[in-house]
């Protein structure tokens, strides 16, 4: 679903810039992880691929917009100091996502472990049952929303982005002279 979600984020963004659609994109994701609650339902456990499709808009916009927002800030970066340090932006977000995924891998068998989930039962226990919805619908939830209040501070509109763009051509035709 990420691949059919990349039109979208990007139309998105043409029509309401990468910060809003950011936002509203990860709004979106916000009602797919909600979802979840009803998604971990021993009864009918096709609920579980319910909310995927809304949770897909996060992560599609994640990063379908953050790359390209990152060179907004590269390139205000170098107007700024004078030098391109790109690698170190790139070496700095991948860093972080890295550093999610092995969180959120560590943290995954820590929360089966406090809510009491059993593998080898077929039928969990309720208090189990209400853990995984806390943990697999809450903590993705306060994530994103600590994401969209800062990203709310993002201010390189696509007018300001490309008016950074053609002080550096200035910059730089200024030095080849």
């Amino acid at each position: 679903t990420a691949f059919l979600i990349i039109p979208v984020i990007t139309w998105m963004a043409n029509r309401w810039g990468k910060r809003r659609a950011f936002i509203y994109a990860t709004a979106i994701s916000i009602v797919g992880y909600g979802l979840k609650w009803w998604g971990f339902n021993p009864d009918n456990p096709w609920l579980m691929f319910m909310p995927l499709p809304l949770m897909v808009f996060g992560i599609g916009g994640l990063f379908t917009l953050m790359m390209s927002m990152t060179a907004d800030v590269c390139d205000l970066d170098e107007l700024k100091t004078g030098k391109r340090r790109e690698g170190i932006f790139g070496a700095i977000y991948w860093w972080m996502v890295k550093f999610g995924f092995a969180i959120a891998g560590l943290l995954s068998g820590v929360i089966m472990s406090i809510i009491g989930f059993s593998p080898d039962t077929p039928v969990q226990t309720e208090s189990a049952m209400t853990g995984l919805r806390l943990f697999y619908s809450g903590f993705p939830i306060i994530g994103t929303i600590i994401a969209i209040l800062v990203m709310r501070k993002y201010d390189i509109t696509e007018k300001r982005a490309l008016e950074i763009r053609a002080q550096l051509e200035e910059v730089k035709l200024k030095k080849n002279k």
